[in-house]
C-alpha cells in the first residue's frame, strides 16, 4: 500500500514549480496520495522550514514521506538525503539545516544519501537548479509508492553528521528566561519561541502573572512591555498583548486580533532574543508603553 507523500517548499504557488513536482510524483505512481504541508516558507529561510516539519511530522501516520525543499544552496556540493525519524516517518531534503528540529526534538535513527544515478528523474541530468522536482519529489514518490525501500535510497551516512543550524540554548533561572523567537504563527503575527512549558514552569511563572517581556534583535531593543500570562486570547481586551502556550506547548507572545510581528516589525531566527522576567522590581511600565517605546 502506498504511503502518503507530503510536500513543503519556499516556492509559493505563483508559477508551475509545485505543479511540476506533483506531476513527477504522479508519473511514478498515479495512485499516490499527495498533500501540501506549505509552499509559503519565507524564501531561503531554512530554519523556518525546519520548524514547520517539526510542527507537522508527528501528526501523520507512521511511514509518511515528507519532501522539504528550502534550498538556497541548490547546485552546490551539499548532500541530498533521506532520513528516518524515531517515529517512523521519512524526510527527503537537502542536508542544509532543514533537519535541525527533527534531529533535536524528535530524533533521527538513520540517514541515507540519495544516489542520483538511480534516484533522479530521467533526462534531468543537465538541470542544476530544480532538485525539488528532479531529485526530491522523484525520490520521495519512489519511496512512498514502494518502488524503492529505504535501503534503496543510497549509501548510509552517520546521523551525527547531519547539518544543524546553531540556536542558543534557553537560559532558565528563578524568575528569568531568555530564549529565541523561532517562528511566527504566520497569518496572525504571533511570536513562537523555543521556551517550553516545562521551562516556563521551572522558572516559576504561572497563569495570571504579569511578566516583563523584552525582545531584541542583535541585542538592540525592539519591544518591551509588561504582559499577562493567560490561557487564551479571550483573557485580554482587543489589541492587548498576552503570553500563552501555543499548540506545540511552547511559549508564545501576541496581540489579540492584531498582527504583533507587523506592528512592531519583529522577526524570527537565532538573532531574535526574547526574555521573560518577574515583575517584582518593575512596577511603573504600563502595557501601552510598548508602542510608545518602540516609536522613540
Amino acid at each position: 500500500m502506498p504511503r502518503f507523500l507530503v510536500l513543503q517548499s519556499d516556492f509559493g504557488l505563483d508559477d508551475g514549480a509545485v505543479c511540476a513536482m506533483y506531476g513527477v510524483a504522479k508519473s511514478v505512481d498515479r495512485d499516490l496520495e499527495i498533500y501540501d504541508l506549505t509552499h509559503g516558507i519565507t524564501p531561503f529561510q531554512i530554519l523556518e522550514g525546519s520548524y514547520r516539519l517539526y510542527q507537522t511530522v508527528k501528526f501523520w501516520p507512521e511511514g509518511t514521506v515528507f519532501v522539504s525543499v528550502v534550498d538556497p544552496g541548490v547546485g552546490t556540493d551539499r548532500k541530498s538525503v533521506v532520513i528516518k525519524t524515531a517515529t517512523g516517518h521519512f524526510v527527503v531534503t537537502p542536508d542544509n539545516g532543514t533537519l535541525t528540529h527533527i534531529k533535536q526534538k524528535i530524533g533521527i535513527v538513520a540517514v541515507r544519501e540519495i544516489d542520483e544515478m538511480i534516484n533522479r528523474l530521467k533526462g534531468s541530468e543537465d538541470s542544476h537548479t530544480f532538485h525539488g522536482r528532479d531529485v526530491y519529489a522523484y525520490t520521495g514518490a519512489r519511496l512512498a509508492s514502494g518502488v524503492i525501500d529505504f535501503e534503496g535510497v543510497g549509501p548510509q551516512l552517520n546521523v551525527e553528521d547531519i547539518a544543524e543550524i546553531p540556536i542558543d540554548e534557553v537560559v532558565v533561572s528563578e524568575g528569568y528566561i531568555e530564549g529565541t523567537i523561532e517562528v511566527l504563527d504566520i497569518r496572525f503575527g504571533h511570536l513562537w519561541t523555543n521556551v517550553s512549558l516545562e521551562m516556563f514552569e521551572l522558572a516559576g511563572f504561572k497563569l495570571g502573572d504579569e511578566i516583563d517581556v523584552f525582545i531584541s534583535y542583535k541585542r538592540e531593543k525592539k519591544f518591551h512591555s509588561i504582559v499577562p500570562y493567560v490561557r487564551s486570547f479571550s483573557s485580554v481586551k482587543h489589541s492587548e498583548p498576552l503570553i500563552y502556550m501555543n499548540s506545540m506547548l511552547t511559549v508564545a507572545v501576541g496581540l489579540d486580533q492584531v498582527n504583533m510581528a507587523a506592528r512592531y516589525n519583529l522577526g524570527t531566527g537565532p538573532d531574535w532574543k526574547i526574555t521573560f522576567r518577574t515583575n517584582k522590581t518593575i512596577n511603573s511600565l504600563p502595557r501601552s508603553a510598548a508602542g510608545e517605546e518602540n516609536e522613540r
